[in-house]
């Protein structure tokens, strides 16, 4: 989608989403926003291609409790995607996270560690998001726009969530 295309998505007057009319955001914010979202949207379904390869890979092991880490890991970045989809929508663009999707379900041959490897590199990238929603939301609270203040808190709080679950079960002993 071209910046033109943007544009004219993101150019709705006063955009009613579910957290209520984000006033304050002028169309350049709307737009940075919405590609903001949408790298991450793409991160996290890349990220979603990886644990399923994992998961893939998993298959044949007879430990039970890893495979549903990995069903629960799968079923938390599946949510997340979801999440940021509707996010992206109700600010005024289009995600498409089916085409999104197949852009990062390669299927190249790839070992549980080159999987784990994606999962890492996606997880720093949803730490660099984390710092700049939190940017977001300190510029929603100082242009007192409670929607886009509730907005960009529940962005905040998806995001950790899913953050601290791949940490938490992933990150012993790895240099994330």
């Amino acid at each position: 989608m071209n910046a033109l295309q943007k544009l004219y998505i993101a150019s709705h007057p006063l955009r009613i989403s579910r957290y209520g009319a984000h006033t304050s955001l002028s169309i350049s914010e709307r737009v940075e926003i919405i590609d903001a979202l949408t790298q991450t949207l793409s991160t996290t379904l890349g990220m979603l291609a990886q644990l399923k390869r994992g998961q893939q890979k998993l298959q044949n092991v007879s430990f039970l409790p890893v495979q549903q880490l990995f069903r629960r890991l799968v079923r938390a970045n599946a949510d997340y995607a979801e999440f940021l989809a509707k996010g992206i929508t109700d600010l005024g663009g289009y995600a498409e996270t089916a085409a999104l999707y197949s852009l990062n379900d390669t299927h190249d041959p790839q070992c549980f560690a080159d999987c784990l490897s994606g999962i890492c590199q996606g997880t720093r990238r949803l730490r660099a998001v984390d710092a700049l929603l939190r940017d977001y939301c300190e510029c929603a609270i100082a242009n007192k726009d409670n929607a886009s203040k509730r907005f960009f808190e529940e962005c905040t709080r998806h995001n950790a969530r899913f953050l601290s679950l791949i940490e938490a079960n992933l990150a012993d002993g790895q240099p994330w």
